[in-house]
């Protein structure tokens, strides 16, 4: 449980010493949360700052340009999404169905002063807004994520709506997860190294144009 220190964390992935006192904070809080709900597994809370902080930090770099909504579906104890707004990223939108999940999610945002719009709602029930990017981590396999994305994407009330980017953490299953997505859906991906999970990728999704709106 103990915090790696500043200049551990900026040899993967640099931030400022502001940014990873907020970090700290959020360390610290999601211990004390975790003794009444289960916001992580109890075999990460050790490697809490790899398995966690480290893993949802490194998606930053494929984020830090984009100006408009950036979701996360399914954000939990707010794993990618609120990292990457305490990072700096702006227009945040954490979506997550458990009201005390969400709770938790608004004290660390209250915390460090970071501005997010929490949705306490499931993924099928949010309501339609543009999303220049869509993330998730450790929800669901690749096919069912789309679909989430396909869910949302035909509320848009525009049928020329752009698709977003998508931004996937997967672990060693991703290769089969990409082999069943690619049977039945047409796109246009890259896969990068994870800089926590040898047997794992990130997955961006560049387009997807079998989403008809």
């Amino acid at each position: 449980m103990n915090k790696i220190s500043y200049e551990s964390f900026c040899s993967n992935v640099h931030v400022s010493r502001e940014t990873y006192a907020k970090l700290c904070v959020f360390h610290e809080t999601l211990i004390k949360w975790q003794n009444s709900i289960n916001l992580i597994s109890k075999d990460s809370i050790k490697n809490i700052w790899e398995r966690h902080f480290l893993d949802s930090a490194q998606l930053y770099r494929f984020v830090k340009d984009v100006k408009g909504n950036v979701f996360d579906f399914g954000s939990g104890a707010g794993f990618p999404g609120l990292i990457l707004a305490i990072m700096g990223q702006k227009k945040v939108h954490l979506v997550e169905s458990d009201f005390k999940k969400c709770a938790f999610l608004t004290e660390i945002a209250m915390l460090t002063d970071v501005q997010v719009t929490i949705h306490n709602c499931r993924i099928e029930k949010l309501s339609y807004l543009s999303a220049d990017l869509i993330t998730s981590r450790a929800l669901a396999p690749l096919n069912k994520l789309v679909d989430y994305v396909e869910i949302f994407i035909k509320k848009s009330p525009k049928k020329t709506e752009k698709t977003p980017k998508l931004l996937f953490l997967k672990g060693k299953s991703y290769k089969s997860e990409l082999l069943q997505l690619i049977k039945t859906k047409k796109i246009d991906f890259q896969e990068f190294p994870s800089l926590t999970d040898k047997d794992g990728k990130i997955i961006y999704i560049n387009n997807m144009d079998m989403l008809k709106v």
